[in-house]
């Protein structure tokens, strides 16, 4: 059950399979994709049309479409955060004052709790989906590259990347520990039993972290690392890149547009 839950995690955060694919998407510039990203969500939370929500969402569905992202992963991967926010949502459906829509004993459901609802789960999926086509088109060194080119703290760049990867050195190390108890495991242990072994292995797999880390930036720091990391991979917009960037500020200026000038609600 729990290797099974590791696996999973593991796959979802390991994006270098689509990234890697040589399609339009993939092709644009990291920089011109942190931007475009970055525009689509600000319009998503200055957005306070369900209208305007459901196109930019349908835009982001389109150009993981375009970069060959199989439909069913990109569901899996952008619907998690949703489902909880939908969630924290569901009180407002029932707590905004308004037209009444289902009366019942000490529930009121107002056409205005629907609607901010509607609005705060499209607003956040709008966003998650941005970010995780961000992700799935663009490989990882290249995303802090361009991070670091669009002069964002390199103390902040440098504690993405090694976060980044201790994910998958602790999903691995941990799956190891599970393979070592589950060949030491001869008979059904009782659910306290599994609680206090699962405890035991969360201590042991902190500790072990914390003793890699220390012996990674010693490692380093004995091969002369300053707090720089030099990537090889060289970035240049081309017309190609001008070409989606103007594409996704004429959306945007068309999805302000109908919330502002013409009263799209």
């Amino acid at each position: 059950m729990i290797s099974n839950f590791l696996n999973l995690f593991e796959d979802i955060f390991f994006n270098e399979k689509y990234s890697s694919l040589n399609f339009i998407i993939q092709k644009i510039d990291p920089r011109v994709k942190i931007f475009s990203s970055i525009a689509l969500i600000s319009i998503a939370i200055l957005a306070k049309s369900i209208l305007t929500l459901i196109i930019l969402t349908s835009i982001i569905f389109i150009l993981s479409i375009v970069s060959r992202i199989p439909l069913k992963i990109f569901l899996i991967r952008t619907s998690l955060i949703p489902l909880f926010t939908t969630l924290i949502a569901l009180p407002l459906i029932f707590i905004t004052p308004g037209n009444q829509i289902l009366n019942l004993n000490f529930i009121n459901i107002t056409t205005e709790g629907v609607h901010k609802a509607l609005i705060f789960i499209l607003r956040v999926w709008t966003c998650v989906n941005s970010l995780i086509l961000l992700t799935l088109t663009t490989k990882f060194s290249n995303i802090i590259n361009a991070m670091e080119k669009l002069k964002i703290p390199k103390i902040f760049t440098v504690m993405i990347s090694i976060t980044y990867r201790f994910i998958f050195l602790s999903i691995n190390e941990a799956y190891r520990m599970l393979l070592a108890k589950e060949s030491r495991t001869f008979k059904k242990e009782s659910r306290l039993k599994e609680i206090k072994t699962l405890a035991s292995m969360l201590s042991t797999l902190f500790i072990r972290s914390y003793e890699r880390g220390e012996r990674v930036y010693l490692a380093m720091m004995a091969r002369g690392y300053n707090g720089s990391v030099n990537n090889l991979e060289k970035m240049s917009i081309n017309r190609r890149d001008v070409v989606f960037i103007l594409i996704v500020l004429f959306i945007c200026i068309i999805a302000l547009s109908s919330e502002y000038f013409l009263g799209v609600s």
